[in-house]
């Protein structure tokens, strides 16, 4: 018997979407805990109900995922790892004809990352958001006149059959997740980190930012600016940066940033991933 302690390992469920599979890459074999929301995700890890948290935060496609970040700007949590995985679109249904589908059904994301072959290949269909690309298999699924856009995993498990596979407009898509929990990781030697900052609403303000991390020789390989909570017309960037907070380089920065910038926070150091399996 193995002494190690069972974990577990929260995500947005229902089981099939594509948190539920990078789940099972990151952590195969162990104990899930499935919630409705990405908040969810976030609370279980804060409350100790899971020791590890999986959340979406950026595609390829269509950008950072709102919900993640503004989750991460509410929590205490740190990220301490990253896996990308490909995401191969599949339009699903209960049979194999497509002239009787009426509505595609899928996650916003999914619908959006798949929009240009919709158009082409189903023009005049409705589209309808819905919770996850799962819960759109479990409709089409329940529906004839419904196809869903979701993981082959998700068409599996409701038992539907394949329209047509690979539908996603970029055939580099691909979603990048982050593990949440109470302490990030130690450094490495292939690190990232992960900042959000403020700057002063001044002229010159970001720019002199970003000169700090080009000052110390710091390469950034993200920054995305949102809404400030709770303050009108300001905003936060999330930054992502090679190194670790603990790398002399990289704590130079951030001390200098603190001197002019209202808000600092280091949302984690973690090793750098690479692109997972299909």
């Amino acid at each position: 018997m193995s002494d190690r302690a069972a974990m577990t390992v929260a995500f947005m469920g229902p089981p099939g979407t594509f948190s539920d599979i990078a789940v099972r890459v990151a952590f195969p074999g162990e104990a899930t805990l499935e919630t409705s929301t990405i908040p969810a995700v976030l609370d279980s890890v804060e409350r100790r109900l899971a020791d590890y948290g999986v959340v979406p935060i950026e595609n390829s496609t269509e950008g950072g995922v709102s919900a993640t970040l503004t989750a991460l700007l509410e929590s205490t949590l740190s990220i301490r790892g990253e896996l990308v995985i490909a995401v191969p679109l599949c339009l699903a249904a209960r049979h194999g004809e497509r002239g009787r589908i009426r509505r595609v059904a899928s996650h916003p994301q999914p619908l959006a990352q798949s929009r240009r072959w919709l158009e082409r290949e189903l023009p005049g269909v409705e589209l309808v958001s819905m919770a996850s690309t799962t819960a759109a298999a479990r409709e089409a699924e329940r529906d004839d006149a419904t196809a869903a856009v979701t993981s082959r995993l998700g068409a599996d498990l409701y038992s539907l059959q394949l329209l047509a596979e690979n539908i996603q407009d970029s055939a580099h898509n691909a979603t990048r997740f982050v593990i949440v929990a109470h302490e990030d990781a130690r450094p490495t030697g292939r690190d990232k980190t992960s900042v959000v900052f403020s700057t002063p609403h001044e002229r010159g303000a970001l720019r002199r930012a970003l000169g700090v991390f080009d000052d110390e020789g710091i390469n950034l390989t993200r920054i995305e600016s949102r809404p400030a909570p709770g303050k009108r017309w300001e905003y936060v960037f999330f930054t992502d940066l090679e190194g670790h907070r603990a790398d002399p380089e990289v704590s130079r920065a951030l001390e200098r940033l603190r001197t002019f910038c209202s808000t600092v926070r280091v949302l984690g150091s973690y090793p750098r991933g690479a692109d997972g399996p299909e």
